[in-house]
């Protein structure tokens, strides 16, 4: 083999080796979010159950609904974020509910929801309000003490 070939070579396996680096970094990451475990459910904070909600809503208790799902980075952020306001005294004083996006999609469409990263409040059995992408302490505090539930 010629130089010019060995040269052709080499700048063919460094551009492989820098896209096969790129694709695996991207592909391992997709993999992890969607084979990973949810995230433990954080004290005070319940699983959606539907007779639970009805009930609740007929009493009109003020509720906080997030819609999650493992494999969201959204919602891992989020989830961060709920620990962080636990972690330094300031949990939510509202009832905290967590929709599976996958498990409970039969509720989550009859809310018109098709994305993660959700949060719902609901109070006199209405929906108040809902926002998306909040990933820090802070943006859920201010989000929170808007509507009086933050301590």
């Amino acid at each position: 083999m010629n130089k010019e070939n060995t040269s052709k070579l080499k700048k063919i396996w460094a551009s492989v080796g820098i896209s096969g680096l790129i694709v695996i970094a991207l592909l391992s990451n997709l993999i992890y979010m969607n084979l990973r475990s949810s995230d433990p459910i954080l004290p005070g904070w319940e699983e959606y159950d539907a007779e639970k909600f009805e009930a609740r809503m007929a009493r009109g208790e003020p509720i906080l609904i997030e819609i999650y799902a493992s494999w969201c980075p959204t919602c891992l952020l989020q989830h961060r974020a709920f620990e962080t306001l636990n972690e330094e005294g300031r949990t939510p004083t509202i009832r905290a509910i967590r929709v599976d996006f996958d498990r409970d999609e039969e509720f989550r469409k009859s809310l018109g929801i098709n994305y993660t990263g959700a949060l719902l409040l609901f109070n006199n059995g209405k929906r108040v309000t809902e926002v998306a992408g909040l990933i820090t302490a802070d943006q859920l505090a201010d989000f929170l003490g808007r509507y009086g539930y933050m301590p």
